[in-house]
């Protein structure tokens, strides 16, 4: 195993994908993640990355005390939960992938590809509290997101009033993000799932074309 360490808390990051950017721990900024070394260093790797900046010793690593879960408040997951979420899943593939998958004539296709390239990520953490666990396809162009909130409890926030705030956000995402404008071209809907982390349904909020195309 490769580990990253953050330069702001110090916690050491299991490097599982090329696309880190985030530290699981205090949900800062990688500034030595691979999309910002190799920025300076084009000419090598992932493999060059690992192994010329992370570490492989366990002995390195201290033991870090987990910490107790801590109930957020609806204003928190609010402002927090999601905003990484949206940009993070459609933003590891990277744009100009998008462009070429739809450049296929079969649009059933073009989504299955899709999802399989988010998923050799997945499962990931997107921050401290929301983790990817993959990207499905379902009948009728319906390309789906599912997600899992970590250490939310449901006895203290309004499920309902959690929902009905990230909604709005979600939506204007999509009807203006150049990065899924193809999804958009394609008449495609886009769900966002999301499951409790102890895999208890939460809700899903639907993007369909009369949504973004307002």
């Amino acid at each position: 195993m490769h580990y990253l360490k953050c330069n702001n808390c110090g916690h050491y990051n299991e490097v599982k994908s090329e696309y880190m950017v985030f530290c699981a721990n205090c949900n800062k900024k990688l500034n030595n993640s691979f999309s910002e070394w190799v920025k300076r260093n084009p000419e090598k790797s992932f493999d060059d990355y690992k192994q010329v900046v992370c570490t492989t010793e366990k002995a390195e690593i201290k033991e870090q005390k987990p910490k107790s879960k801590k109930v957020k408040s609806l204003k928190y997951w609010i402002g927090f939960a999601v905003a990484f979420a949206i940009f993070y899943a459609i933003g590891q593939i990277g744009g100009e992938k998008i462009v070429d998958l739809f450049r296929k004539p079969l649009i059933d296709r073009v989504l299955m590809k899709t999802a399989s390239e988010i998923n050799k990520t997945c499962p990931v953490m997107v921050d401290q509290y929301t983790r990817l666990d993959n990207a499905v396809v379902l009948p009728d162009k319906v390309f789906q997101f599912n997600y899992t909130l970590l250490n939310i409890d449901t006895e203290s926030v309004n499920i309902n009033e959690l929902k009905k705030n990230l909604e709005p956000s979600i939506i204007n995402y999509v009807r203006t993000s150049p990065q899924i404008q193809k999804l958009r071209d394609e008449k495609v809907t886009i769900n966002y799932n999301y499951r409790n982390d102890s895999g208890a349904y939460l809700f899903t909020i639907s993007v369909k074309p009369e949504d973004y195309e307002k």
